[in-house]
């Protein structure tokens, strides 16, 4: 007989787990069996049930490369069926129908309609506490939201598929996961405007850098709100408000993690967020390893550059005009071009690109060359943005003088 420090105890006929490392869900009652999965784990599952690699019809262990390489095949194969997903932390079905994603699910209570919509600040919690006690069997939390008099029922499709995008990128956040492929229809199902292949494109890419910024958040780094925060302040109640009155007293993140009532990642994905917002800042963060950048990445990198070069040459010009730069207005445009919702491309309190969010962009692009352009895109939109803003704000003189300089640079 063997035995490790969980406790659990094996030989060659059996395995015994102790209970108090069982979750509280699981069901004593039923027949369960177990199946290598690799060299050193094991996989238990009830008969039948889904994630049964006796019954399926594909079953794997996947970085989120492989992932990406698998559904990017089945979308273009326009097959139809569930994929399980499996993160260790609770399962995702994710149900399409001809290649298109058309409905996901997911026994995380982070990913419940009510809880997706209470973090996008969509809902109070005290609304929140509300809505959910009417639920029954009869009776569903959407149609509780129709009731309640605050949905529309667009406001309610909309709040679906936010709900099922939700689920989709949160396969991309973690390292690994175990999938089980098979045959299944949703139950019901949402159209995505962009496509389930541009939905791959953003998710993958987006979690490339939520991973790599994971890793650089150690246990001791502290959580510092910003003070000085141009943007307006947060409603009581909400859940980044939440979120912000946490990190009051300047946690660390072991603390604020301990404090959330969120999944390890869903805590630090909404510490991202508030990061990207300037309402945060971080104190004791690792050092980014370097990024190895090939020869097609100079055109994003000059991109990048010019941006931050014309913001110099602008605040030179505001000051010396004697106005106030218009810092929160590009703040608010930088973050509305993040359109597929990653947060991605943000600035920091006096308006460069953040040096984060510089970082995250090329470590994107450095791994997924297809989101090569859509950056391109944006940081050149935010740039015109703020050659706009110059010419509309500045006197002409110095509005031109702005122009000129910026050119010049340039050529």
């Amino acid at each position: 007989m063997n035995k490790n420090d969980s406790g659990a105890t094996w030989s060659e006929h059996n395995l015994v787990i102790p209970t108090e490392h069982l979750p509280n869900q699981f069901d004593s009652s039923k027949p369960w069996k177990v199946a290598n999965l690799d060299s050193s784990r094991i996989f238990a599952y009830s008969e039948g049930k889904a994630l049964n690699p006796q019954n399926s019809q594909g079953f794997a262990q996947c970085t989120p490369d492989m992932l990406f390489d698998l559904l990017k095949g089945m979308n273009h194969r326009r097959w139809s069926g569930m994929v399980f997903i499996d993160s260790g932390h609770g399962v995702k079905r994710l149900f399409f129908n001809c290649g298109e994603l058309v409905f996901a699910s997911s026994d995380l209570i982070d990913d419940r309609l009510g809880e997706v919509i209470f973090r996008n600040d969509r809902i109070s919690l005290d609304q929140l506490t509300k809505f959910a006690v009417q639920v029954d069997r009869k009776t569903k939390f959407g149609q509780v939201l129709l009731r309640s008099g605050d949905f529309a029922h667009v406001d309610l499709w909309n709040a679906l598929k936010a709900q099922v995008n939700e689920i989709f990128r949160g396969i991309f956040l973690i390292e690994r996961c175990y999938i089980e492929v098979q045959d299944g229809v949703a139950p019901v199902q949402v159209t995505f405007e962009f496509g389930t292949d541009a939905m791959l494109e953003q998710s993958y890419s987006f979690g490339i850098q939520f991973r790599m910024f994971r890793q650089r958040m150690s246990p001791a780094v502290k959580l510092i709100p910003n003070r000085q925060s141009v943007l307006p302040a947060l409603t009581a109640g909400t859940f980044n408000a939440d979120i912000m009155s946490l990190c009051e007293d300047e946690p660390s993140v072991q603390e604020i993690l301990s404090r959330s009532k969120l999944t390890e990642t869903n805590t630090l994905l909404a510490i991202h967020k508030l990061v990207a917002s300037g309402r945060l800042n971080f104190k004791g963060m690792e050092a980014a390893p370097p990024l190895k950048l090939d020869g097609g990445m100079g055109e994003l990198r000059a991109i990048l550059d010019g941006y931050q070069l014309l913001h110099g040459i602008a605040m030179f010009a505001f000051q010396t005009a004697g106005l106030k730069a218009p810092i929160e207005a590009l703040a608010s445009f930088c973050l509305s071009l993040n359109s597929d919702g990653g947060d991605s491309l943000y600035l920091d309190s006096s308006g460069l690109i953040a040096a984060n969010s510089e970082l995250g962009v090329l470590q994107q692009c450095s791994q997924h060359f297809e989101r090569r352009q859509y950056f391109q895109i944006r940081v050149e939109s935010l740039t015109r943005y703020l050659l706009q803003v110059s010419g509309d704000t500045l006197p002409h003189e110095i509005s031109r003088k702005v122009i000129t300089d910026f050119k010049e640079i340039l050529a």
